[in-house]
């Protein structure tokens, strides 16, 4: 057999049709897609460059692979103090055995809406307690820290950024035919137990007041509190909001972000990064102008909480003309299936959240 007639080889984990090395990676799916992002860091110089290129990444360190001759990944790197810690991703780079920058990502589950502070004051507390020793010998001020979480997040912390697993998802996309090892991991990502996609639901049901409804039109935006019920908790394609009485949906709209920040603390850092477009930062600024003028907030005060913003599309949205309703409409929130809103005058929820 010549190199010329040589066979492709295709690995199949069990009977399954589309396998790849990432599905014998072991533990649960955070613990396998937080390995498998650093074995693709790691093995594909392609994918960590990309990773390097991402704005937030190049904006916060420059890093030029051809100034290193040696790179180290660590994948849940356990700390030797006595109580254990552990560093989900840890990306070292060193010329001539000096070890000159160091990127640690806390990377939390594609299904789970993490608190960025919360993940921030982990990361902090591991530097500021020298618990690692693979990290004593660098300045602290060459070691950047990410937040990989479901939703973006605004921080006011320069030496911290957030990053959505979106932000991967898209670098992968765009690289997948350049790396085989790269379109394996995203097509490992999207597969996994048939739950990890860009969406979760397919339409997200909410009532409305109002002045909520009336922003929403103007503006294309939709916040509310990032706690308690409001945490949305699976991602939707779709958000609709139901009229008060008989709870009928006019219009799906297609939700292009969700950005999660506290808009005392974080609106100036928003304003000012590269990571969003500049019509966003328009809209969000006449939003909150409107909340002002309409007194639904305080006199130009920003409220002093985590909020999630829902950036909705203006032009990718679905008239309702025969507008569904719930069976009996009260203050849920649900989801629902996307054949069942555009079919149906009577639709029944695939979940029920807590009434509000």
């Amino acid at each position: 057999m010549t190199i010329e007639n040589k066979p492709k080889v295709t690995f199949r984990l069990y009977n399954q049709l589309n396998s790849s090395y990432f599905n014998v990676i072991e533990g649960n799916d955070e613990t396998k897609q937080t390995k498998g992002l650093g074995i693709v860091l790691s093995k594909s110089e392609i994918a960590l460059k990309m990773f390097l290129q991402l704005p937030k990444i190049k904006k916060a360190v420059s890093i030029d692979l051809s100034r290193y001759d040696r790179v180290i990944v660590n994948c849940e790197l356990i700390s030797k103090s006595i109580n254990k810690y552990r560093i989900d991703i840890l990306i070292r780079f060193y010329h001539k055995n000096i070890l000159l920058k160091a990127i640690i990502i806390e990377a939390k589950s594609i299904n789970k809406n993490i608190n960025f502070l919360g993940a921030k004051k982990q990361l902090d507390n591991y530097l500021d307690n020298n618990f690692f020793n693979e990290l004593s010998k660098i300045n602290k001020k060459d070691i950047l820290k990410i937040v990989l979480t479901k939703y973006d997040s605004i921080s006011n912390n320069s030496d911290t950024i957030s990053m959505a697993w979106d932000e991967i998802f898209s670098m992968l996309y765009h690289n997948k035919n350049e790396d085989e090892l790269i379109n394996d991991y995203f097509n490992f990502l999207i597969n996994i137990n048939g739950t990890m996609k860009f969406y979760e639901k397919e339409v997200y049901s909410i009532p409305s007041a109002k002045w909520s409804k009336e922003a929403i039109d103007k503006f294309f935006i939709y916040e509310c509190p990032n706690k308690g019920k409001y945490v949305i908790k699976q991602k939707p394609l779709y958000i609709t909001f139901r009229e008060s009485g008989g709870g009928e949906m006019k219009k799906l709209y297609k939700i292009e972000d969700i950005i999660i920040f506290n808009p005392c603390n974080n609106y100036d850092d928003l304003m000012e990064s590269d990571s969003y477009d500049e019509n966003i930062k328009e809209r969000i600024q006449e939003y909150f102008q409107y909340m002002w003028d309409n007194k639904i907030w305080n006199d130009n005060k920003k409220p002093d909480e985590e909020k999630q913003f829902f950036i909705l599309s203006k032009t990718n949205n679905i008239q309702l003309e025969h507008s569904p309703k719930p069976q009996k409409n009260n203050s849920f929130r649900a989801y629902y299936e996307l054949s069942d809103i555009l079919k149906n005058k009577i639709v029944n929820a695939t979940d029920i959240l807590e009434d509000i």
